[in-house]
């Protein structure tokens, strides 16, 4: 199982979510998929077990989703993506550090690990 230290080390690797965001992309466009019913769902569901059954973000997941919003925002200068990508990182580490087993979870991180922004 992934360990929120390995996605610190993973997000600080200089090349992970640069190869990611240098992409041309239409970031709006990607964000707006994320707004189907069946991804929204999903993500808001996942979100509402770890945050009912572990206790609130602790230090390491406050720096993993600093740290990855900055480094999208510093690629792609979109505030919003940023966001995205930090609460999406932010739900991933906090429901490693708490051992909480969530498919939907399971393949946010698979999706990044590929080198592909979820949608």
């Amino acid at each position: 199982m992934t360990t929120e230290n390995d996605i610190l080390a993973t997000i600080n690797d200089s090349t992970f979510l640069e190869t990611i965001f240098q992409k041309e992309t239409d970031w709006d466009a990607a964000l707006d998929d994320r707004e189907s019913a069946e991804f929204d769902g999903a993500w808001c569901a996942s979100y509402e077990k770890v945050s009912s059954s572990c206790p609130s973000e602790g230090a390491q997941v406050k720096e993993i989703r600093e740290i990855a919003f900055k480094k999208v925002y510093q690629v792609t200068e979109n505030s919003d993506l940023a966001g995205y990508v930090s609460d999406d990182m932010g739900l991933i580490a906090q429901a490693c550090q708490n051992k909480v087993e969530i498919d939907f979870i399971d393949n946010l991180w698979k999706t990044y690990m590929r080198g592909e922004f979820p949608t």
